[in-house]
């Protein structure tokens, strides 16, 4: 009798990277240039028999963080960067902050420098601030502003950083020429947001002499 034809099979087999969701949120895309709603995945790789994934074979992959909105994908480190709202708060930190250690230099019982800086926090963002609100900050603002404004030199540009300092000199100004304490509370300020001393001297100046006209 003849022998029948051998059978073969075909065996598919293969790798597939799946990922899985560790967390969401929002952060500051860089590829949207905003805020944008973001999923933290990592991925696996897995054997697969007949398209079918079995198994995972090693450990975690390809860890990043992908924009909802344009797809895109990006290292952990993306997250680092705070977004409008997180920059928007820190600055106002930044500002309250500041202005009390200038008014702790000398002025906290000068009603025209107070009130020159309510203005400045409203102008900054915060529009239900006044006298009272400065008054609790005078108790709870740290005496060592350095960590925070090291942390925004890094987020804002050089007009971000003069106008900070420009608003703390204007305070500074509001009831006379700068002491000696005020001047180095206000180079302080400038050297931890990174300014140069030719910058902070500069800015400074202006105010100084907007000061001096305005008298």
């Amino acid at each position: 009798m003849p022998r029948g034809k051998p059978v073969f099979f075909l065996f598919i087999w293969g790798f597939k990277i799946r990922y899985k969701l560790l967390d969401k949120g929002t952060f500051f895309c860089p590829q949207c240039g905003g805020d944008r709603p973001y999923q933290h995945r990592v991925g696996r790789k897995w054997f697969r028999a007949y398209y079918i994934p079995l198994f995972p074979v090693g450990g975690a992959v390809n860890e990043h963080v992908q924009c909802e909105v344009c797809q895109g994908k990006f290292t952990m480190q993306a997250l680092a960067r705070p977004t409008s709202n997180q920059l928007s708060s820190l600055l106002l930190d930044g500002v309250r902050g500041v202005l009390v250690h200038v008014l702790r230099a000398g002025s906290m019982q000068s009603p025209v420098a107070r009130a020159t800086a309510v203005g400045e926090v409203q102008n900054a963002g915060l529009p239900t601030y006044d006298d009272a609100a400065l008054e609790a900050d005078f108790g709870v603002v740290p005496g060592d502003l350095n960590p925070l404004l090291s942390n925004l030199s890094g987020q804002l540009a050089d007009q971000g950083k003069e106008n900070l300092l420009r608003a703390a000199a204007k305070t500074a100004l509001a009831d006379g020429p700068l002491t000696d304490l005020e001047r180095s509370v206000l180079n302080g300020t400038a050297a931890s947001l990174g300014m140069t001393q030719a910058h902070t001297q500069g800015v400074i100046s202006m105010v100084e002499q907007a000061a001096q006209r305005r008298g």
